[in-house]
């Protein structure tokens, strides 16, 4: 029998909503009918089902097809402070905010093709599910500390050879390395994400190269939300 794993987002969706949220909601609805986004039906009609909500599932897709800012719903979830917009989930870590967002998928980059080059993926940008990272004598630098997620388990295969793939993950994702190292070898933080955070999984091969993944630098006397 197969376990169940923990769904934080279903968790997250399941909670109660407040007259506050419900209210935030109407105002973000409010915004979108005066910028013409929405008709004097459609604006009506969600606005009734704003004030009927009792769940945050029930709030959701009333904002799904609005441009409104991460975090302008937040939910209160799974032992961390999370906030759902649309489809997303945007995670808050040490690190910066990990959004889950499976309906970008299609707005993923490819895979990172590193030949006596380099290659690099910082700052928003969307991750496929999967794919690959090669460094033939050359290196790809990934920065996931403001990166889109389209998936809650993320995988990488990399392939270096004399080269090297440089990792830099926040702590709102878990890490996990399956790299066969050859006269080169991996590295990786060693503390544990909280239960249900996303997972990112490298696996493959590093021939006289290596894989190296670390967490970003914490700044000293800053906390999580400042």
């Amino acid at each position: 029998m197969t376990e169940s794993r923990p769904d934080p987002i279903a968790d997250a969706l399941r909670l109660r909503a407040s007259d506050a949220d419900r209210e935030r909601v109407a105002g973000l609805l409010r915004d979108a009918y005066a910028e013409g986004r929405l008709s004097h039906a459609e604006h009506d009609e969600r606005l009734t089902k704003t004030y009927e909500a009792t769940t945050y599932a029930d709030l959701v897709p009333l904002l799904a097809d609005l441009p409104v800012p991460p975090g302008s719903l937040p939910v209160p979830g799974a032992g961390q402070v999370v906030a759902v917009t649309g489809p997303a989930l945007p995670v808050q870590s040490e690190g910066g905010v990990v959004m889950v967002d499976p309906s970008r998928a299609s707005q993923a980059v490819g895979h990172s093709i590193a030949v006596m080059s380099g290659v690099e993926r910082k700052g928003r940008w969307v991750v496929p599910e999967s794919s690959n990272a090669v460094a033939i004598m050359g290196g790809v630098v990934y920065d996931f500390t403001d990166a889109i997620l389209t998936a809650h388990t993320t995988e990488i295969t990399v392939f270096a050879v004399m080269g090297g793939v440089d990792v830099k993950v926040p702590e709102g994702i878990d890490v996990r390395i399956d790299v066969f190292g050859f006269m080169g070898g991996s590295s990786g933080p060693t503390d544990t994400a909280p239960p249900g955070s996303p997972t990112i999984v490298f696996k493959g091969l590093a021939l006289m190269g290596g894989l190296n993944v670390e967490r970003p630098k914490r700044s000293r006397g800053k906390q999580i939300g400042s």
